[in-house]
């Protein structure tokens, strides 16, 4: 049996959870299957195929005759109250870098100086918050999440170590936490890739101008992926796609710690 698995133009998490559900599904089906990208906003200029080597069972090619499977009809396996049957290390092994995507993300987080204990944020903002445009909620002030501020998630974790890596979209975020750190006289440092062109994403809204995610900033993205997997503790919202994509294939000694469930 042949499938065309097709990506639909949801967020980037919620898209790849739905992925897994969906492999979750076939993993013992003699099948081949092919991702179809190219309906989504970050797949449409880099192909997932030069992001991820899937199974041999994923093919690079479009079968001439397949059945046609939209991520739409998955969407339940990105909800935070599914639950995967599939172990971590399976999920790990589906979505392996390819070596060329590898390499790049080593020489990103080294360039970031890490130390080797560090703890890691992700601190949701933009359309998740209600801080920029989400057609689901039709208004600007209606939102999907709530706003927690650098300080709340700084007294979750363990204050002893000294560095933090802050995923998010919106470099606010950055300017914030280094505040709070002078502010308190603290002797902690911050480390990020957020650029300070990155004001909080909207999926909506780049739909709307069809913009297209660059390699740069799919590498960057999952860069702070492999990152907050290595780090001591990592600290963000169990509500969030991000937070349970990395739960779900995070073969580390990481500890996870959800804020909001």
């Amino acid at each position: 049996m042949n499938y065309t698995y097709r990506i639909t133009k949801r967020g980037l998490c919620s898209e790849l959870n739905s992925l897994l559900g969906y492999y979750e599904s076939i993993i013992d089906e003699d099948c081949k299957v092919y991702v179809d990208g190219g309906n989504s906003q970050y797949f449409k200029d880099v192909s997932i195929y030069d992001v991820f080597d899937f199974p041999s069972n994923f093919v690079k090619e479009k079968p001439s005759e397949a059945t046609m499977v939209s991520s739409n009809e998955w969407k339940k396996t990105a909800l935070n109250r599914y639950e995967f049957s599939i172990s971590p290390s399976d999920a790990a092994r589906f979505f392996n870098y390819t070596k060329s995507f590898r390499e790049r993300i080593n020489r990103t987080m080294n360039r970031v100086e890490l130390p080797v204990v560090f703890n890691c944020f992700h601190i949701r903002r933009g359309d998740k918050i209600g801080e920029a445009y989400d057609t689901r909620f039709e208004t600007k002030g209606l939102k999907e999440a709530s706003r927690y501020e650098f300080e709340y998630y700084f007294n979750r974790c363990d204050q002893s170590i000294k560095s933090i890596f802050i995923m998010t979209d919106d470099y606010e975020v950055i300017t914030e936490a280094k505040h709070y750190i002078n502010q308190n006289k603290l002797d902690h440092k911050i480390f990020h890739l957020t650029t300070k062109t990155q004001t909080g994403h909207s999926t909506d809204t780049d739909i709307k101008n069809n913009r297209t995610f660059t390699n740069r900033e799919l590498l960057n993205f999952f860069t702070e992926i492999e990152i907050a997997k290595h780090s001591h503790q990592f600290v963000g919202t169990g509500s969030s796609n991000i937070f349970r994509y990395i739960k779900n294939q995070c073969t580390t000694n990481v500890k996870l710690i959800s804020i909001d469930i």
